[in-house]
């Protein structure tokens, strides 16, 4: 009887067969990119009061340990430090994701790396291959579970994110590929988290993230001790696309399963604003619309954003924020930030009195959300809009995608001031510029432990 190998079994062996030197220099280069963006996103994370209560929490139970956190540097047991570490890194909606399916892959992957990487030697080669190995497992789990992860009401990262961070560790800890199988499977009893926290608030949110990062590598580390786990953890009855998504949609998982030009981190995308991946393309396009026909606030009657189905379950219904991160997560928000104050920057969103003001809720119901069938896919961040004037006239544009996804990038410059933007309030310049220097050449790096270093405020 010919047995064929399951979906884990087959991620795994691409996992483990996996070497740098038949990894593109295309995709060397998104990661270096990528891996920039994450360490700016853990630096202002680690200034967001959000998150100081993880942070007390660590602090207070701490008992030594091989890794540091992220600015304030407490040596913390591995567990402890990508818990935080990784709060940080998704902690102000300023972390990259994927242009399809759903995660952020970035978030999920670079903690666990360097916290492993101070507890054992990792070279910048190491680091790259496993930043692909990680991308490359979450694009495709994402892909099997949305739509309908969302529509059943559970968060993306926390489903997702914790296949990334047990495929990157598992490639650092260098697990064989039974192994490999096992922590994917263990993965699994670690994947969870709703997204009620836009619904009725909370910041819970913040720490889906460091969670998924915390299960990803414990179920790497168990798996490297012997802890076995359901090897159809993807395609089983009980398993992770039934249970999640309601059907078994294996294809995504493995089709194509190999390196080339259709590698997941190619499909990496940076942000711009400090909000939800959905949120870029309208807030651009609206920006694009009333810079091309000089529109006024005064003259809008309506605005009509078409927009992926995901918007209007994730965010698309709050009208009025009551805290920060329904602010970051309300669409009609954006927009009105972006008509009335010419920008998105993120003091706007910690800005309360803004939540309350009578003119951006008067934008925001003018505001009329509506599910795009043509945004799905690779389309799933497109927007089409129309603005309706007061002079009887309607304007109208559409926007394929985002600046910052893989089909239009930010530039290298944009990368950099973005990190340093993001970096300058936690460490200073001249630690700044040499993070900078060291990202741009890792993939030379004996050891990647200096860089690890740098993230501590001197």
């Amino acid at each position: 009887m010919n047995v064929q190998p399951t979906a884990a079994q087959r991620l795994a062996q691409f996992i483990c067969q996996l070497k740098y030197g038949e990894i593109p220099a295309a995709a060397v280069s998104r990661c270096k990119d990528l891996l920039l963006d994450q360490l700016g996103c853990q630096l202002i994370g680690s200034l967001m009061p959000w998150n100081q209560p993880v942070y007390r929490f660590v602090k207070a139970n701490k008992s030594g340990g091989p890794a540091r956190i992220v600015k304030t540097g407490e040596p913390v047991p591995l567990d402890d430090a990508v818990l935080v570490n990784g709060t940080y890194a998704q902690g102000c909606e300023l972390d990259d994701y994927y242009d399809q399916g759903g995660g952020h892959p970035g978030a999920a992957s670079v903690p666990v790396i360097l916290a492993l990487a101070e507890q054992q030697p990792v070279s910048g080669q190491e680091l790259v291959t496993a930043l692909v190995a990680g991308c490359e497992v979450g694009w495709r789990v994402g892909r099997a579970l949305l739509p309908e992860l969302m529509r059943r009401g559970y968060h993306a990262q926390s489903a997702v994110g914790v296949f990334i961070a047990a495929a990157a560790a598992g490639k650092i800890l260098r697990l064989d590929a039974e192994q490999m199988t096992h922590a994917l499977a263990i993965a699994g009893s670690h994947a969870g988290g709703t997204m009620e926290y836009d619904q009725s608030g909370g910041e819970v949110k913040r720490v889906h993230n460091g969670m998924a990062c915390c299960g990803g590598l414990r179920s790497a580390m168990l798996a490297q001790v012997g802890l076995t786990g359901p090897p159809t953890i993807f395609e089983g009855e009980r398993g992770i696309l039934k249970v999640m998504s309601g059907a078994c949609n294996v294809e995504p998982l493995v089709k194509d399963l190999a390196v080339g030009d259709h590698l997941g981190i190619y499909h990496a995308a940076m942000k711009r604003f400090p909000v939800n991946a959905s949120q870029h393309a309208p807030i651009e396009l609206l920006d694009k619309i009333i810079r091309a026909n000089g529109i006024a606030a005064k003259q809008v009657v309506k605005i009509t954003a078409g927009v992926n189905e995901g918007i209007l379950l994730h965010g698309g219904t709050i009208y009025e924020p009551q805290e920060v991160i329904e602010a970051q997560f309300s669409l009609r928000f954006s927009l009105a930030l972006r008509l009335l104050k010419g920008n998105n920057d993120l003091q706007n969103y910690l800005d309360e009195k803004l939540w309350h003001d009578a003119a951006m809720l008067d934008i925001g119901r003018k505001i009329d959300l509506i599910a795009d069938p043509n945004a799905v896919g690779p389309r799933r961040f497109a927007c089409a809009m129309t603005i309706d004037l007061n002079d009887g006239r309607q304007v109208s544009d559409q926007l394929a995608a985002p600046k910052g996804n893989y089909r239009n990038p930010l530039t290298r410059e944009e990368l950099v001031d973005k990190f340093n933007r993001l970096g300058r309030g936690a460490l200073g310049q001249d630690r700044l510029t040499g993070i900078v220097e060291s990202v741009a050449v890792i993939e030379n790096a004996p050891n990647v432990a200096s860089l690890c270093g740098s993230m501590v405020a001197a």
